[in-house]
């Protein structure tokens, strides 16, 4: 009676073992199907979309404003991709300003299929040359939601530097800048909007720069001298005067080239940096043209992705230590324009004491930076 006993717990014991087991089988049997139909919908190219998992967002949300200063910038190529599935009449306006904007148009549905196959399927739907894997892809729609769905694929499939514009186009309509006429007196927007870069003559006529100059790029004067003619002059409707630019940076926003050299000096003094200094140019352009000393190296075009990495993830991939929202932080690039967008991005992550350093490195150099303090 005594062994009946033991033998009955040890047959529960060993039912109740089997039952588990078969449960963890399973499941892994599952979870192994479904990754198998993934897979199989990647290796097919048909398509499918794979799936997105819940989890932290890895695309940016770009600000309508910054948004703008991204198009406008003419060191920052963006791929623009509308993702809507089809015109809308009601998105009339939002319509026109994808195609002023030239994007490559790639339903969501089709997206995924589109960048797997980017040498074929992508040439074939838009005409306009692939993006890689590490370009800055902007996904818009009317109002967002499928650039978020277009902009998780993307990320899925390995694009490294997607963003969403917040809101949408609806959003970003009212901020847009103003038609001008060319000199072949054709409309275009003030900087040549394709997306991946060839450019015509007429195509590099631009009317206004990032830092709220007006000037023309093929040409050294300023608007005074440039615009010789009426016919090259903005129309009397476009607010396209430097004072009236939105895309001028605030006097107050700007930081000199001997208030940084002082408060260089001081963080030496004191042992300790008082401002963190970041240079948003390219890496070829940082190697090749120096730097300021004691700044750090973050390009612009990756500033939107990094600030969704933790500090950990910060420092391990920039080497240096992510600022804080209270910390004072200078902003530079060649001149002001990258600069602008830099701050603006700040901003829209809460970071609100962002300085741009006035006429960039450019400005530092031919001022003379080599100051007490060792900056450059």
């Amino acid at each position: 009676m005594h062994i009946t006993n033991i033998g009955g717990s040890l047959t529960t014991a060993v039912c109740l073992s089997l039952i588990a087991w078969s449960i963890r089988v399973l499941r892994a049997q599952k979870l192994a199907e479904q990754k198998s139909r993934e897979d199989k919908g990647v290796a097919r190219g048909d398509g499918s979309l794979p799936s997105i998992r819940a989890g932290r967002r890895a695309y940016a949300r770009l600000s309508p404003s910054a948004f703008w200063l991204l198009v406008e910038s003419r060191s920052i190529r963006p791929v623009l991709v509308d993702v809507r599935e089809s015109p809308n009449e009601e998105d009339g306006v939002e319509d026109e300003l994808s195609g002023r904007l030239r994007c490559a148009r790639v339903p969501a549905g089709e997206l995924a299929r589109a960048l797997r196959s980017r040498q074929t399927h992508w040439l074939e739907r838009t005409g306009f040359e692939p993006p890689t894997k590490r370009s800055t892809i902007v996904f818009v729609s009317t109002h967002g939601h499928s650039a978020n769905q277009a902009a998780a694929i993307a990320v899925q499939l390995g694009f490294t530097r997607c963003a969403v514009i917040e809101g949408g186009l609806a959003a970003a309509t009212p901020l847009a800048p103003p038609r001008v006429l060319s000199r072949g007196g054709d409309d275009f927007l003030e900087n040549s909007l394709s997306p991946f870069g060839a450019e015509s003559p007429r195509e590099r006529h631009r009317l206004v720069s990032a830092d709220g100059e007006t000037i023309v790029t093929n040409a050294t004067s300023s608007s005074s001298s440039s615009f010789g003619t009426d016919k090259n002059k903005p129309s009397a409707s476009s607010p396209l005067s430097p004072s009236a630019s939105p895309r001028a940076i605030p006097e107050g926003e700007t930081i000199g080239r001997d208030a940084l050299a002082l408060l260089g000096e001081y963080g030496v003094a004191q042992g300790a940096p008082l401002v963190t200094v970041i240079d948003v140019r390219r890496y070829d352009e940082r190697a090749l043209y120096g730097s300021i000393r004691g700044s750090v190296h973050l390009p612009a075009e990756a500033l939107p992705r990094a600030l969704l990495c933790t500090p950990e993830e910060w420092a391990r991939t920039f080497h240096f230590r992510k600022p804080g929202v209270d910390e004072v932080v200078v902003v530079y690039g060649r001149r002001n324009e990258r600069a602008a967008y830099a701050k603006r991005v700040f901003g829209d992550a809460g970071m609100h004491r962002v300085l741009v350093l006035a006429d960039g490195v450019c400005g530092w150099r031919n001022g003379g930076g080599g100051g007490g303090g060792g900056f450059w």
